[in-house]
This record gives structure tokens, C-alpha cells and sequence, in this order.
């Protein structure tokens, strides 16, 4: 039996699904406080083992623009296996990407970025990258 790990910053909520998946719910507004404590969730679980983070978007509003700043300078790719968005709007994917393209451009993404509209359908998604991985390594 596993233990459901589960945790909640400002408004918003997240909680690990065995083997690798952090689903993380925003709702409202991200602060800087609520990015400093993603980050550090993040950062807590990606020092173990790498994952995928799922984060659904459908309740979210605004994301503070020293939030942003934090995330940017203080992400470190190399703790996800892959990010999933679902419903994330125009502006959220414009921001995701943006943050990617940062990455890219220095040479830190390592790791796949997708935009979903349902959790099955991140669900499908992250089997089908699993299969991909594993024949990749195999």
C-alpha cells in the first residue's frame, strides 16, 4: 500500500501518484510565496527522482510577475521527466513556453512540455511517453 503525498501552498494543492506524477491544481493567483513553495516541492521531489508534473490550469487566474522572475531563475529542468498543462489558456501556454525557450536557449530543457484539456487525456499522454522512454533506454 502507498502512501498519498499531498500538500497545499496559498490556494492552491498538489499530491504525488506513485510512480512519478505530480499533480499539482492551481487555483487564482500565483504570489511568490506560492511559486517559493512549488519550487521547493519541486525541487524536494526532483532531488529523489525525476517525474512528471501535471498541473491543471482550469481554475487558475494570474501568475505574478515576481513569481515568474523566481521561476525562471530558480527551476532546474533536470527534475522533471516531462510538464503537462491542462486548459491552460492563451496566456498560460504563451508563459509555459516562454519559460521553456529560456531553458532551451541555455541549453537546460530536458524534458518535454505538453497542453492537455482533460486529466485522461495527461494520463494517455504521460503512458505513451513511459513506452517511449522505455524503448529508448532499452
Amino acid at each position: 500500500m502507498s502512501i498519498r503525498r499531498e500538500w497545499k501552498f496559498g490556494t492552491h494543492s498538489a499530491h504525488f501518484e506513485q510512480p512519478d506524477i505530480l499533480w499539482v491544481s492551481i487555483q487564482g493567483e500565483t504570489t511568490l510565496q506560492d511559486a517559493i513553495a512549488a519550487l521547493e516541492l519541486y525541487k524536494e521531489l526532483g532531488s529523489q527522482s525525476p517525474f512528471y508534473v501535471v498541473t491543471d490550469l482550469t481554475e487558475a487566474t494570474s501568475f505574478e510577475a515576481e513569481a515568474r522572475e523566481h521561476t525562471t531563475k530558480s527551476i532546474n529542468p533536470s527534475w522533471f521527466l516531462g510538464s503537462v498543462y491542462i486548459g491552460a489558456g492563451f496566456v498560460q501556454k504563451a508563459l509555459a513556453k516562454s519559460l521553456a525557450f529560456v531553458h532551451a536557449m541555455t541549453g537546460r530543457l530536458t524534458f518535454d512540455m505538453h497542453f492537455v484539456s482533460t486529466e485522461q487525456e495527461a494520463r494517455e499522454l504521460i503512458a505513451r511517453e513511459r513506452v517511449q522512454r522505455s524503448t529508448r533506454v532499452a
